[in-house]
């Protein structure tokens, strides 16, 4: 986001309003909206025919607040980047307070984990993979998680391997306990062990990332065959 210069200021205001606005027009609603960041005229709308009124809303992040604001409009709020069950009571906590604000009940909303996933019957080479994955995305999404400690001088470290393209180095740095909070890896025994701990601990969704295995196709085929059947 940094690099492409994207605005972070107000995403709270801003994932509201936008909420608002596209529930408007699917509603056909042409009263039109004055925001703080968007607005509508009145008058606007689609001038095509719409197959649906509303639809089923996902929001993603890691922060608390717009955790509560999922509790309020959303049917699901996804973590990207985690395979932790830790993260599943906190994301719950911050839901409820939410739904509570909106008079929706407890556990109204689904909550969705998902993560880079290599799968393989060579769990130790999967696992290898998945490291470099993580490494990548590790320095930023670490200090997110509330459940995790992990020194700021190793994601300094890691983050300044991944920029000199030494991702191998990078890898090298994270620990089998970091790697399992942060992706889902090894041969479809762990990898379903691992989902069955995020359903243990209370989510509704599971979501494997790519690359799903050492090769595409491979990995796609042994989470079809082996992981999902033993998921169901």
């Amino acid at each position: 986001m940094d690099a492409l210069g994207a605005a972070d200021d107000r995403p709270l205001t801003r994932l509201r309003e936008a909420i608002e606005v596209i529930r408007r027009l699917l509603a056909g609603n042409r009263e039109g909206y004055e925001g703080h960041v968007f607005r509508l005229a009145p008058g606007f709308g689609f001038n095509y025919p719409l197959l649906r009124s509303e639809i089923s809303l996902l929001i993603g992040t890691w922060g608390p607040k717009l955790a509560a604001l999922a509790g309020e409009v959303a049917a699901e709020v996804k973590v990207g980047g985690s395979a932790n069950p830790a993260l599943v009571p906190v994301l719950r906590d911050h839901l409820a307070h939410g739904e509570a604000a909106a008079g929706r009940p407890p556990n109204s909303v689904g909550i969705v984990l998902g993560a880079v996933t290599v799968v393989d019957e060579d769990g130790a080479a999967a696992r290898a993979k998945a490291r470099q994955e993580v490494a990548r995305y590790l320095p930023v999404v670490a200090p997110l998680d509330p459940t995790v400690e992990v020194p700021a001088d190793l994601l300094r470290r890691m983050a300044v391997l991944v920029a000199a393209g030494a991702e191998a180095d990078a890898a090298a740095l994270v620990p089998d306990d970091l790697l399992d909070r942060f992706a889902f890896s090894g041969t479809p025994t762990q990898v379903t062990r691992q989902a069955h701990a995020l359903f243990d601990a209370g989510a509704s969704r599971v979501e494997f990332g790519t690359p799903h295995g050492r090769s595409d196709a491979d990995g796609v085929r042994l989470l079809g065959e082996r992981v999902l059947p033993a998921l169901r």
